[in-house]
């Protein structure tokens, strides 16, 4: 498996012509920030919009506030286009037949999901703060650093469990509609909402329900897409109380919930994952 991820970050990776994935992911982001800070400059040219939105709680709140929207669906996207270009290429068929090398591929494939989210988040990261010395951004205050770690680690592992749940999409179907459309509706209120929705009809309309409304209703805050809005929306400070009432009363609240959540997700999809690779032919 260690060999098979090495094969995959050289792919990724290869500086000649920049022709890895990740550098072509990454110039598309630095199009969308130069777009974004041209289009300020473009109407005032003193820059005082830009400096009006410089100033953030915490640079985790302000790494949160400018990542938010980009980093699962560039995550999601970038694994869903690798998987899916080893059919295309047929380089799944150039493994070992036996099933232990089919599931090492498949268990390879959900590290490498990992390993992508954290390239992905420090790289984001670091271009975000470099940018934000350049136009001035300021914080109110500073995270601790514990504080800020446990926030990056929970981060990656929210959008890391989004990814493998984009792998089951990916691995289920080999369609490459469904599983971009698929990954998009994962990272986005899709799901969330239509829980929340179905627990406030079950509270309207069948109050003999009320226990399942409670279910669905807890069951919201421990949603993978949810948890990275709401770690990302607060920064650091999020975690200081748990979401939801099983959240709250976590030893350790909203830290604990925030890496427990994504952790039972990974399991759970990564068991599914390997289910599929052992059933399906390659």
């Amino acid at each position: 498996m260690l060999n098979l991820l090495k094969a995959d970050l050289y792919r990724i990776t290869r500086v000649h012509g920049l022709r890895g994935a990740l550098w072509q992911y990454l110039g598309f982001c630095l199009a969308v920030y130069a777009l974004l800070f041209g289009s300020f400059l473009m109407f005032d040219p003193s820059g005082d919009m830009i400096r009006s939105f410089t100033v953030f709680s915490s640079p985790s709140a302000m790494l949160g506030s400018m990542l938010g929207s980009l980093i699962p669906l560039f995550v999601c996207f970038f694994v869903v286009e690798h998987c899916l270009a080893d059919f295309k290429e047929g380089f799944v068929r150039s493994l070992v037949p036996a099933r232990t090398g089919r599931l090492s591929y498949f268990a390879e494939r959900i590290v490498f999901a990992g390993v992508v989210t954290v390239i992905v988040f420090a790289s984001l990261s670091l271009i975000t703060l470099a940018l934000g010395a350049v136009f001035g951004m300021r914080f109110e205050t500073m995270d601790d650093p514990l504080a800020f770690i446990a926030w990056a680690v929970a981060s990656c592992m929210n959008v890391w469990a989004l990814a493998v749940l984009s792998l089951i999409l990916v691995y289920a179907t080999r369609i490459v509609p469904i599983s971009y459309i698929g990954s998009f509706m994962l990272c986005s209120a899709i799901a969330p909402e239509t829980l929340s929705l179905a627990s406030g009809l079950i509270q309207a309309y069948a109050p003999g329900l009320m226990g399942v409304a409670d279910v669905l209703s807890e069951l919201v805050c421990w949603i993978p897409s949810n948890l990275t809005n709401w770690l990302f929306a607060g920064g650091a400070s999020s975690m200081a109380a748990g979401w939801g009432a099983l959240g709250a009363a976590l030893p350790g609240a909203g830290i604990t919930q925030a890496i427990v959540a994504p952790a039972l997700w990974i399991a759970a999809a990564s068991a599914l994952v390997l289910a599929i690779g052992r059933k399906r032919d390659i």
